[in-house]
């Protein structure tokens, strides 16, 4: 007792002390309590700080918060569902919060991921991330050297079928993310299961060429790179818009039908649809743009015949490794033949076995759109020589 009050003064002091660690400490829980209170209301009432809404995508928006980015995914099918949304952040306490309120969230900043598609791999490329790829999906529609080089030592491991990845490889991967485009039918359960997060990526179901294109600045969000992925956007975005604008130019407007048949049936675009689009901001008239839809018609040899028979141009995309000439498309069916833009060698194609246009055309719509514009009207792009579709001659 003695001690307690030989001076007051020192006692005063040590009383100080205490009561200002206390209080610090006081303050401190209210802290965490404010921001796991804050956590817990996620989605319901706290509003974010901005807001980024894509010009042309329809599956995506990113909302920004104070610790952490929400990016909602909307279902690519049902426009009536709940949007799922994806949590990104740093912060290994918000991390935590969201997580025991079951939210999916990926932890930043990203090192490592796979991609589950060779178009993937041209997102990495544009952003300057793919030294983060450590798997990959069916590596041999895969042209990108730095990356086939890294599968072939090993350094990215080949993860199987996107339609039936195998969770034991991914899961020693130990990913940050999954990225893979999204089916009706999941895939992905297992990897869900193992505590991966799976990012969809639905740029294939956008039906205009800059709404696929745009999903660029979805990707770069992941990677906390929405400065750069904004700014390539827009430069596909001008020139894009340069070449459509080129395009009205033209004093006529050729017809022109495109696909071929496929055990019987021939699919072609609908009005809606994302070729259908090329076409339209190409300087042609699509035979089929007044019909609706943004998927595909199916229909029969004859339907076809009637309607394109003196169709100034047929476009074909088809994949065929030893090559194409009239005379091979000829052989694939001697109707071909009847066509007049057969029979006037005006056929434009792309050879998928030999150009990247699918694993390179969604993030070069300005390019694809430039090709067909050429085909079309050559006298517009004197000297271009053409990337992926190309006046087919012999």
């Amino acid at each position: 007792m003695q001690l307690c009050f030989t001076n007051l003064s020192g006692e005063k002091e040590m009383i100080t002390k205490v009561f200002s660690i206390v209080l610090l400490m006081g303050i401190a829980f209210n802290a965490c309590q404010m921001k796991g209170s804050a956590n817990s209301s996620v989605g319901n009432s706290i509003e974010p700080d901005s807001v980024l809404s894509p010009s042309y995508a329809k599956g995506f928006e990113i909302s920004y918060y104070p610790d952490y980015k929400k990016i909602s995914l909307l279902d690519p099918w049902n426009t009536q569902t709940p949007a799922i949304d994806l949590y990104l952040t740093a912060d290994s306490v918000v991390q935590a919060n969201l997580s025991k309120q079951g939210f999916t969230v990926v932890k930043t900043p990203v090192q490592r991921w796979v991609a589950m598609s060779s178009t993937m791999i041209n997102y990495a490329h544009l952003l300057h991330e793919k030294e983060s790829i450590v798997g990959v999906a069916e590596p041999q529609y895969i042209s990108d050297d730095y990356v086939t080089d890294r599968i072939s030592k090993g350094e990215v491991k080949n993860i199987g079928m996107a339609f039936a990845p195998n969770t034991e490889i991914i899961v020693d991967l130990v990913p940050d993310f999954v990225m893979a485009s999204p089916f009706k039918e999941d895939h992905f359960a297992s990897i869900r299961s193992a505590g991966i997060p799976v990012v969809t990526n639905s740029d294939y179901l956008e039906n205009t060429p800059l709404g696929r294109a745009e999903w660029l600045v979805f990707v770069s969000s992941l990677f906390d790179k929405e400065k750069e992925g904004l700014a390539a956007f827009k430069l596909i975005e001008n020139e894009y818009l340069s070449v459509q604008d080129q395009a009205q130019k033209a004093s006529v407007q050729p017809t022109v039908f495109t696909g071929h048949l496929y055990q019987g049936i021939w699919h072609t675009p609908a009005g809606e649809s994302y070729m259908a689009n090329f076409f339209n901001h190409s300087g042609s008239n699509y035979i089929y743009k007044a019909t609706e839809g943004t998927g595909s018609l199916s229909l029969d040899f004859e339907s076809i015949l009637v309607k394109a028979i003196d169709v100034d141009y047929w476009v074909m995309i088809i994949n065929e490794p030893k090559g194409i000439t009239y005379q091979s498309i000829q052989a694939m069916d001697s109707r071909y033949a009847d066509f007049t833009a057969f029979k006037k060698r005006n056929i434009i194609v792309t050879n998928s076995a030999y150009s990247l246009y699918f694993e390179e055309g969604v993030l070069k719509p300005q390019v694809v759109l430039k090709d067909l514009v050429f085909a079309f009207h050559p006298e517009l792009f004197p000297n271009y020589k053409p990337v992926y579709f190309y006046h087919l001659n012999n």
